[in-house]
């Protein structure tokens, strides 16, 4: 088979001759270049990596694409991926410790007041005093979480060493961890945006979630809570998070992905009030590769046996 590692595969270029080591019997491709890449997926086997719609439409012998991410919307984006018979797998267990440390940090950065300590360190000036008008405790605090998959039970485990009070929503009811209060339907994301000081959003990118946390869902929240989004861009309407941040309902929000990335310099989230942001950087850790590589080559192994699913198997029709 010949496997192609494309160029979006971030960093899966440092892996490339070990792979090679690992399927002497299979050709494996490192193609960075886009000409290089269109040429070698044209009769690819497996992709790990992305592509567009025209690159998969010249990519007839595809059989499987392993994604290198979570999120995979690009992909359900091409028509006739979504109707063809390519498996489509991702990179879910992979990033769920590095999205729940992000996701505190982003919390802790706004209850310990740490973005105007290092704006005072900048201007050299001693902020106690205006610091501690307003620093908090996470203790008792209520974290509402929507969408309970990997990523959400991740936060949930941190969130409640903080002894913080734990509610969470879901399409797909699981096994409720001991440390969380109440896991409910999605269809009860009101009542618990409403009970929620912080709100961490960790849903995957589908058609369905598209603008899940919109203007109405905003004034849901509690008056001065506190947003957090991990998961995707798109799902939070980011124009009405704006105006939520103007209007001093929401005391603050925390974004580390957005609906266009790279973020463009005309966008207002840039210089929306008490709005943190962070570039799409919250999967990064030095265990990152080495899970995607373990995912990746034991779903290799499980392609050759015609042992499905593979690990992460997508449903196309679901999305996720």
């Amino acid at each position: 088979m010949k496997i192609v590692v494309g160029p979006n595969a971030i960093g899966l270029e440092r892996v490339v001759g070990q792979l090679q080591r690992e399927f002497p019997q299979h050709e494996v491709i490192l193609a960075q270049q886009p000409e290089l890449f269109r040429q070698e997926l044209a009769d690819a086997d497996i992709l790990w990596g992305s592509c567009n719609r025209a690159e998969f439409l010249a990519a007839p012998k595809l059989r499987w694409v392993q994604a290198p991410s979570t999120g995979v919307n690009g992909f359900m984006a091409i028509p006739e991926f979504v109707a063809g018979d390519v498996l489509l797998s991702n990179a879910s267990g992979t990033h769920g410790n590095s999205l729940a440390d992000h996701t505190m940090a982003l919390i802790l950065a706004h209850t310990r007041g740490l973005t105007t300590s290092f704006r005072r360190q900048q201007e050299h000036a001693w902020a106690s005093r205006e610091l501690r008008n307003y620093l908090l405790e996470l203790t008792d605090a209520t974290l509402g979480i929507v969408g309970f998959g990997v990523i959400g039970r991740t936060i949930a485990k941190r969130a409640a060493a903080f002894d913080m009070r734990i509610l969470a929503v879901d399409i797909i009811r699981g096994q409720v961890p001991a440390y969380v209060k109440r896991l409910d339907s999605l269809e009860e994301l009101p009542a618990m945006l409403a009970e929620s000081d912080y709100v961490a959003v960790t849903v995957p990118y589908t058609p369905d979630t598209l603008g899940l946390i919109g203007e109405r869902e905003l004034a849901q929240i509690k008056p001065g809570a506190f947003l957090v989004g991990v998961s995707r861009g798109g799902v939070i309407d980011e124009d009405a998070l704006v105006a939520a941040l103007r209007s001093g309902h929401l005391v603050g929000a925390a974004l580390d992905v957005c609906a266009v990335e790279p973020l463009p310099a005309e966008s207002e989230l840039w210089d929306a009030p008490n709005l943190i942001i962070t570039p799409h950087t919250a999967g990064g850790s030095q265990f990152e590769l080495e899970r995607l590589y373990a995912t990746f080559t034991a779903n290799i192994r499980r392609f050759e046996r015609g042992e499905l699913p593979l690990i992460n198997q997508i449903d196309k029709v679901r999305g996720f």
